[in-house]
């Protein structure tokens, strides 16, 4: 190799793996394995998140469709980045309805409270104040602590189409505990059927301010029979039993 010659980057040996395990076409070691390799490959967690709502778009297609197909026509090169494009479409419009749906909130208290003091002025009694719909969010649970490190996190899970809208909120109760050292955590879900499922990873240090990860995975909710954090090598730290 010459001075001025870079070598060349290594690629992922699992890159093309990520719409295999999203669709569940991989054999359990293979999903396994694929598993296992997540939490240490980002462009691999990065896929597999804007590929994690094609399972809810392929679950509409209509019965008759597959049941009558039409002729076999050659599969344009544009469909895949079309389906993925509206994937990520729809994981936007998700985000920006839930700020949408925080900030209805926030508008309706403080509506509310100007109501509340303005009758209490005058003497009369509060009017109930209209409120305005936001989207129907799952409320957080406090997750139970099996191995203790100094963290707390509470985990909120909605049903949608095609699996299900996770939020974490991860906090550190003692901010004077920090060693300015972060870790690798992992959300991972557990299935009916024995099965696990990365979802979403974050780091944090002791002392951090509150985060709130978002991941969505394509369990169903009534699927699954329980959440854990855990650390990168895969120790439980946290539990919600559902």
């Amino acid at each position: 190799m010459s001075p001025g010659e870079r070598p060349e980057q290594t690629a992922c040996l699992l890159a093309h793996s990520d719409a295999a395990y999203v669709l569940g076409a991989l054999s359990p070691m293979e999903r396994l394995e694929y598993e296992r390799h997540l939490p240490t490959c980002e462009p691999c967690r990065r896929s597999v998140a804007q590929l994690a709502g094609v399972p809810g778009l392929l679950g509409r297609v209509p019965v008759s469709a597959v049941e009558d197909p039409a002729p076999e026509d050659p599969v344009p090169p544009a469909v895949l980045p079309a389906l993925v494009a509206r994937v990520r479409r729809e994981q936007r419009r998700r985000t920006v309805l839930l700020s949408l749906g925080a900030a209805a909130a926030v508008a309706a208290v403080a509506v509310g409270a100007a109501a509340f003091q303005a009758n209490q002025d005058d003497g009369r009694s509060p009017e109930a104040v209209p409120t305005t719909a936001s989207p129907s969010v799952a409320p957080f649970r406090e997750m139970k602590v099996v191995e203790d490190w100094g963290m707390a996190a509470q985990v909120s899970l909605t049903s949608e189409d095609g699996g299900t809208n996770v939020q974490v909120n991860c906090t550190y109760p003692d901010e004077s505990a920090s060693t300015g050292h972060a870790y690798h955590y992992v959300l991972v879900a557990f299935t009916r059927d024995g099965g696990s499922r990365w979802v979403t990873d974050w780091w944090a240090a002791p002392g951090d301010p509150p985060k709130l990860i978002p991941g969505f995975t394509g369990i169903q909710l009534a699927d699954m029979t329980k959440v854990e954090v855990q650390s990168d090598h895969g120790t439980p730290i946290l539990r919600l039993k559902l």
